[in-house]
């Protein structure tokens, strides 16, 4: 069992400590207590300033994906105990990158891990001292492939990427699915753009009502035809305040604002959990709603804009920017309210 029966008592201070907090905050009732009741799955999205850290909990079983900067040891390691956690069925590394394994060799340390999936380029650094303590601790180790599936209690996880070996690590990063009744959970760790369009151009089901927003919120991932074929109804994005990156960037909320998505930011309001009963979220925080209504079949958009040249274009011109570089709007006006002027070459 992952929960510590000695610590029942721990566990429910922060039950009643977490309701009351929901209460004051403004959350709706019970969306906030520290540990799922039976048949619920809770998601907490560490704040970890500008790095990635999710625990997911379902049936008694626990999961992390990622695990931090360095320096975040303690805080997560403190946070997994709070909740009575003694043991991690599963940890997903989804690429080495300092911002997602930094504090994984002390939790494997602090933690019985049964499973952890990572891919292979755990060759030298933090990553290399990472790979040798795995080993040395004798924790199996799996590089799953796309179709690949895993259980967590109650949750069906999927593992849906990468397609591809790619030159850059961030576009190798493991992406999966949890479903937990008719609710389903997107992670892509920072994939970009390309491995965005290779899922879709693989078949992927990647239709997911929360999405852990790719690469903090970053306008490379998150790609517009992505987030349609998606199409969450909540967005959560991991990030620090006023970080060096600038994320999010105001491409990425843009295009979940055209969804009617509702966003989450730990960067504004700090660790976020999310609690499903099989039927529907209820969060810790409220997110800030988008200005128009989500839709279960989103509009495409009429036009596409170039971020650098401030134009905007008919989806057919030949002279649109790659996809990080684009913004979308729904009418003219649109466009122009925000600074574009029309393609002289396709003249919208």
């Amino acid at each position: 069992m992952v929960i510590n029966k000695k610590k029942l008592i721990a566990v429910c201070f922060i039950m009643v400590f977490s309701m009351i907090f929901a209460a004051c905050s403004g959350a709706e009732e019970g969306s906030s207590t520290a540990l799922p009741a039976d048949g619920e799955m809770a998601a907490h999205f560490i704040d970890v300033g500008q790095a990635d850290c999710t625990l997911v909990i379902s049936e008694g079983e626990a999961m992390l994906i990622d695990a931090g900067n360095q320096p975040d040891d303690d805080l997560i390691i403190s946070y997994l105990e709070s909740l009575g956690i003694d043991e991690l069925k599963y940890i997903v590394f989804t690429h080495p990158h300092e911002d997602h394994i930094g504090s994984g060799e002390a939790i494997i340390n602090a933690f019985d891990v049964d499973k952890i999936f990572m891919l292979d380029e755990y060759d030298d650094g933090i990553e290399g001292y990472l790979r040798e303590e795995i080993e040395y601790l004798d924790i199996e180790t799996e590089a799953p492939y796309p179709g690949d599936t895993a259980q967590l209690g109650e949750c069906r996880i999927e593992f849906l990427g990468p397609i591809y070996d790619y030159d850059d690590a961030n576009d190798d990063s493991i992406c999966l699915k949890i479903t937990h009744g008719e609710n389903s959970m997107l992670f892509t760790g920072d994939a970009g753009s390309r491995p965005e369009r290779d899922m879709i151009d693989e078949g992927m089901d990647l239709e997911a009502d929360l999405f852990h927003a790719g690469h903090h919120g970053s306008s490379t991932s998150n790609s517009y035809y992505f987030l349609r074929e998606s199409n969450p109804r909540y967005a959560v994005i991991s990030c620090e305040k006023d970080n060096m990156y600038g994320h999010p960037h105001e491409e990425t909320l843009s295009r979940f604002n055209d969804l009617g998505a509702e966003v989450f930011r730990t960067d504004a309001q700090g660790t976020i959990i999310a609690v499903s009963d099989g039927k529907a979220f209820t969060f810790n925080e409220e997110g800030k709603k988008a200005d128009r209504p989500y839709t279960e079949d989103p509009e495409e958009a009429k036009y596409i804009g170039n971020v650098n040249s401030k134009k905007y274009h008919e989806p057919s011109c030949s002279g649109l920017p790659q996809e990080e570089n684009r913004s979308y709007f729904m009418t003219k006006d649109a466009a122009e309210k925000a600074g574009y002027d029309p393609c002289g070459n396709c003249r919208p």
